[in-house]
Formats: structure tokens, C-alpha cells, sequence
């Protein structure tokens, strides 16, 4: 990867305020494929404990984006057209980790995934489509 595509993904991060509000950190960027680190807080659990499914989800879609947008030009941004998350168990933890990797890149539409762990244990997975559009920035 170009480091000029990786400091404007990193550029971009740091200008997304929900990337920002989740904490999320990309711990490592390359072609097609990301890991990021999120910290879990009290708020984003359920009555049990358990990380509330949403978090999931929206960290799945963060992740699994910015993964289809290391493989979209730099004139050009992602969106979410589609995604599917799988619940496999109960995250407890104080933090997940995040792998995204692109499946299938293109001009138009990108297909990537995103594997969450949480205390070392796979908790979800997710499968997305992402439009590529003209940046508005």
C-alpha cells in the first residue's frame, strides 16, 4: 500500500467523529485488509453484561468500510449498502479486536468481512457490500 492511501485512510479516521466517539484504533493497514481495537465500556452492555449487539455491528461495519476503502481509489469513499452479522457468543471482555478483509474489490461495489474477537474468542462475524461513490470531502 502507498503510504499516502494509508495516511489519507488514517487522515480520514481521525475526521470520522463515530470512529472518534467508539475509540476505535487501526492498529494495522495494509491492501484489502485492517485490524482495529476498540475498549468496551459500561454503557454499550446489556442488563447482563453482555456487549450489546449493536456495538457489534457497528464496529463490524467500521472496520469491514475502512478494509473495502484501502482498496478504492483516493478520490473516491465507500458506503454501506448491505450488512449481515452473525452473533456466535456472548462478548464479556473489555475490548474487541477487529480483522477486515476485503473478498471481492471493484469499481462499483467492494464485498468485505469482518471477524470480532473479544478475549480472544471469535463472538462475531459480519459480511458486507460497500458502494463506492465520489468523495464529498
Amino acid at each position: 500500500m502507498e503510504e499516502t492511501v494509508r495516511q489519507h485512510l488514517l487522515d480520514r479516521v481521525k475526521k470520522n467523529a463515530y470512529v472518534n466517539h467508539l475509540e476505535i484504533d487501526f492498529v494495522e493497514i495494509e491492501d484489502g485488509r485492517v485490524v482495529a481495537r476498540m475498549p468496551l465500556k459500561p454503557e454499550q452492555r446489556q442488563y447482563s453484561g453482555v456487549v450489546h449487539g449493536g456495538v457489534l455491528a457497528a464496529f463490524a461495519d467500521t472496520v469491514a468500510g475502512f478494509a473495502a476503502y484501502t482498496m478504492t481509489s483516493i478520490d473516491r469513499d465507500v458506503l454501506t449498502a448491505e450488512l449481515k452479522t452473525s452473533y456466535l457468543r456472548a462478548a464479556w471482555g473489555d475490548e474487541l479486536l477487529g480483522i477486515g478483509t476485503v473478498i471481492k474489490p471493484g469499481v462499483n461495489l467492494q464485498f468485505a468481512e469482518c471477524e470480532i474477537y473479544c478475549d480472544g474468542k471469535l463472538v462475531s462475524k459480519a459480511s458486507g457490500t460497500f458502494c463506492v461513490v465520489h468523495s464529498q470531502i
